[in-house]
Protein backbone atom coordinates (compact mmCIF):
# COMPACT_ATOMS: atom_id res chain seq x y z
CA UNK A 1 0.00 0.00 0.00
CA UNK A 2 1.15 3.21 -1.36
CA UNK A 3 2.23 6.70 1.25
CA UNK A 4 -1.21 8.54 -0.75
CA UNK A 5 -3.55 5.22 0.03
CA UNK A 6 -2.30 4.44 3.94
CA UNK A 7 -3.26 8.61 4.31
CA UNK A 8 -6.18 9.25 2.49
CA UNK A 9 -7.35 6.44 4.66
CA UNK A 10 -6.55 8.39 8.03
CA UNK A 11 -8.76 10.74 7.47
CA UNK A 12 -12.15 8.18 7.78
CA UNK A 13 -10.55 6.69 10.84
CA UNK A 14 -6.96 7.81 12.16
CA UNK A 15 -5.03 5.33 13.86
CA UNK A 16 -1.39 4.74 14.73
CA UNK A 17 1.92 6.61 12.69
CA UNK A 18 -0.29 7.71 9.61
CA UNK A 19 -3.31 8.89 12.07
CA UNK A 20 -1.12 10.79 13.58
CA UNK A 21 0.18 12.28 10.58
CA UNK A 22 -3.29 13.00 8.57
CA UNK A 23 -4.29 14.73 12.26
CA UNK A 24 -1.55 17.14 11.53
CA UNK A 25 -2.24 17.88 7.97
CA UNK A 26 -6.30 18.60 8.87
CA UNK A 27 -4.91 21.11 11.53
CA UNK A 28 -2.82 22.96 9.10
CA UNK A 29 -5.82 22.82 6.45
CA UNK A 30 -8.65 23.02 8.06
CA UNK A 31 -8.86 26.41 9.95
CA UNK A 32 -11.06 28.76 7.57
CA UNK A 33 -13.03 25.74 7.10
CA UNK A 34 -14.04 25.78 10.69
CA UNK A 35 -13.93 29.47 11.48
CA UNK A 36 -16.40 30.42 8.47
CA UNK A 37 -18.73 27.22 9.38
CA UNK A 38 -18.41 28.93 12.86
CA UNK A 39 -19.03 32.43 11.96
CA UNK A 40 -22.45 31.04 10.69
CA UNK A 41 -23.45 29.72 13.86
CA UNK A 42 -23.69 33.45 15.37
CA UNK A 43 -22.48 31.20 18.40
CA UNK A 44 -23.05 33.30 21.70
CA UNK A 45 -21.00 33.85 25.27
CA UNK A 46 -23.59 31.11 26.61
CA UNK A 47 -23.75 28.64 23.80
CA UNK A 48 -23.78 24.64 24.67
CA UNK A 49 -21.69 23.47 20.69
CA UNK A 50 -21.19 20.40 19.87
CA UNK A 51 -18.95 19.14 17.32
CA UNK A 52 -19.26 15.72 15.27
CA UNK A 53 -15.93 14.67 14.16
CA UNK A 54 -13.64 17.15 15.99
CA UNK A 55 -10.55 15.73 14.81
CA UNK A 56 -7.46 17.26 15.85
CA UNK A 57 -9.38 19.84 17.66
CA UNK A 58 -9.28 22.89 15.91
CA UNK A 59 -12.73 23.54 15.79
CA UNK A 60 -13.21 22.90 19.26
CA UNK A 61 -10.73 25.73 20.41
CA UNK A 62 -11.80 28.26 17.77
CA UNK A 63 -15.23 27.43 19.37
CA UNK A 64 -14.07 27.52 23.26
CA UNK A 65 -13.00 31.14 22.34
CA UNK A 66 -16.42 32.01 21.45
CA UNK A 67 -18.15 31.24 24.89
CA UNK A 68 -17.64 32.27 28.05
CA UNK A 69 -20.20 30.52 30.32
CA UNK A 70 -20.91 27.99 27.44
CA UNK A 71 -19.65 24.70 26.85
CA UNK A 72 -18.23 22.74 23.74
CA UNK A 73 -18.72 19.31 23.50
CA UNK A 74 -17.07 17.21 20.47
CA UNK A 75 -17.52 13.69 19.56
CA UNK A 76 -15.04 11.85 17.44
CA UNK A 77 -14.54 8.11 16.76
CA UNK A 78 -10.59 8.62 16.76
CA UNK A 79 -8.05 7.87 20.14
CA UNK A 80 -5.51 9.22 17.98
CA UNK A 81 -7.48 12.32 17.02
CA UNK A 82 -8.50 12.64 21.30
CA UNK A 83 -4.66 13.15 22.09
CA UNK A 84 -4.09 15.89 19.70
CA UNK A 85 -7.29 17.52 20.48
CA UNK A 86 -6.59 17.54 24.35
CA UNK A 87 -3.02 18.37 23.75
CA UNK A 88 -4.36 21.58 21.64
CA UNK A 89 -6.89 22.25 24.08
CA UNK A 90 -5.52 21.12 27.53
CA UNK A 91 -6.33 25.11 29.69
CA UNK A 92 -9.99 25.26 27.76
CA UNK A 93 -10.26 21.25 29.18
CA UNK A 94 -8.74 22.09 32.86
CA UNK A 95 -11.29 25.45 33.27
CA UNK A 96 -14.46 23.50 32.29
CA UNK A 97 -15.59 24.94 28.97
CA UNK A 98 -14.71 21.97 26.58
CA UNK A 99 -15.47 18.18 27.06
CA UNK A 100 -14.04 15.81 24.11
CA UNK A 101 -15.82 11.84 23.86
CA UNK A 102 -14.42 9.26 21.45
CA UNK A 103 -17.09 7.17 20.35
CA UNK A 104 -19.43 7.43 17.12
CA UNK A 105 -22.73 9.09 17.31
CA UNK A 106 -24.72 6.02 17.22
CA UNK A 107 -22.94 4.73 20.51
CA UNK A 108 -23.16 8.01 22.55
CA UNK A 109 -25.84 8.42 25.47
CA UNK A 110 -28.23 11.16 25.47
CA UNK A 111 -27.09 14.54 26.91
CA UNK A 112 -28.02 15.69 30.32
CA UNK A 113 -29.14 19.09 28.54
CA UNK A 114 -29.30 19.74 24.73
CA UNK A 115 -27.01 21.99 22.58
CA UNK A 116 -27.86 25.56 20.96
CA UNK A 117 -25.29 24.74 17.86
CA UNK A 118 -23.97 21.42 16.11
CA UNK A 119 -21.52 21.74 13.90
CA UNK A 120 -19.56 19.61 11.79
CA UNK A 121 -16.58 20.03 9.01
CA UNK A 122 -15.96 17.45 6.30
CA UNK A 123 -17.25 14.64 8.79
CA UNK A 124 -20.48 13.80 7.49
CA UNK A 125 -19.43 12.03 3.98
CA UNK A 126 -18.14 9.65 6.46
CA UNK A 127 -21.64 8.47 8.52
CA UNK A 128 -22.68 5.22 7.47
CA UNK A 129 -26.43 6.34 8.11
CA UNK A 130 -26.68 9.76 8.10
CA UNK A 131 -30.74 10.15 8.26
CA UNK A 132 -30.72 8.30 11.78
CA UNK A 133 -27.48 10.49 12.68
CA UNK A 134 -29.88 13.74 11.93
CA UNK A 135 -32.60 12.11 13.70
CA UNK A 136 -30.44 11.68 16.99
CA UNK A 137 -28.35 15.17 16.54
CA UNK A 138 -32.37 16.62 15.80
CA UNK A 139 -33.16 15.09 19.42
CA UNK A 140 -29.58 16.48 20.89
CA UNK A 141 -30.62 20.15 19.58
CA UNK A 142 -33.12 23.08 21.70
CA UNK A 143 -35.75 23.92 20.21
CA UNK A 144 -34.65 26.80 18.01
CA UNK A 145 -31.24 25.89 17.81
CA UNK A 146 -29.10 25.32 14.37
CA UNK A 147 -26.71 22.85 12.70
CA UNK A 148 -24.54 23.63 10.14
CA UNK A 149 -22.65 20.64 8.02
CA UNK A 150 -19.94 22.05 5.92
CA UNK A 151 -18.41 19.98 3.07
CA UNK A 152 -15.88 20.42 0.95
CA UNK A 153 -15.07 17.65 -1.66
CA UNK A 154 -11.26 16.57 -1.80
CA UNK A 155 -9.89 13.97 -3.65
CA UNK A 156 -10.93 11.71 -7.63
CA UNK A 157 -13.37 9.93 -5.43
CA UNK A 158 -15.27 12.65 -3.17
CA UNK A 159 -19.23 13.38 -3.95
CA UNK A 160 -20.24 16.06 -6.31
CA UNK A 161 -21.06 19.29 -4.44
CA UNK A 162 -24.34 19.93 -6.08
CA UNK A 163 -25.80 16.12 -5.92
CA UNK A 164 -24.15 15.84 -2.22
CA UNK A 165 -25.45 18.92 -1.02
CA UNK A 166 -29.22 18.27 -2.07
CA UNK A 167 -28.68 14.90 -0.40
CA UNK A 168 -27.88 16.24 2.91
CA UNK A 169 -30.77 18.72 2.28
CA UNK A 170 -33.19 15.68 1.86
CA UNK A 171 -32.33 13.88 5.22
CA UNK A 172 -32.29 17.23 6.92
CA UNK A 173 -35.43 17.22 5.58
CA UNK A 174 -36.67 13.60 6.78
CA UNK A 175 -34.97 14.74 10.32
CA UNK A 176 -37.45 16.78 11.01
CA UNK A 177 -35.23 20.09 9.75
CA UNK A 178 -36.45 23.60 8.73
CA UNK A 179 -35.73 26.29 6.93
CA UNK A 180 -32.55 24.06 5.29
CA UNK A 181 -30.31 26.70 3.54
CA UNK A 182 -27.40 26.75 1.75
CA UNK A 183 -23.92 28.84 2.11
CA UNK A 184 -21.05 28.69 -0.27
CA UNK A 185 -17.28 29.93 -0.57
CA UNK A 186 -14.19 29.21 -2.39
CA UNK A 187 -11.02 27.68 -0.88
CA UNK A 188 -8.07 26.13 -2.06
CA UNK A 189 -8.43 22.98 -3.44
CA UNK A 190 -12.18 23.04 -3.90
CA UNK A 191 -15.32 25.12 -3.07
CA UNK A 192 -16.97 24.32 0.46
CA UNK A 193 -20.76 24.19 0.78
CA UNK A 194 -22.45 24.81 4.39
CA UNK A 195 -25.97 23.31 4.98
CA UNK A 196 -27.50 25.30 7.45
CA UNK A 197 -30.52 23.67 9.04
CA UNK A 198 -32.90 24.67 12.24
CA UNK A 199 -35.02 23.12 14.69
CA UNK A 200 -38.26 24.23 15.09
Amino acid sequence: MGFIENLSKQFRHPIGFWGHIAGKLMAMTTGERNEWTLSLLDIQPNDRVLEIGYGPGVGISKASLMIQNGKVVGIDPSDAMRKQAERRNKKAILQGKVRLITGTIEECPDFERPFDKIFSVNSVMFWPDRTHVFKKLYQWLKTGGMIATTYQPIGKHAPNLDAFTKQLTEELKQAGFIRIRRKTRHFKPAPAVCVLADKP
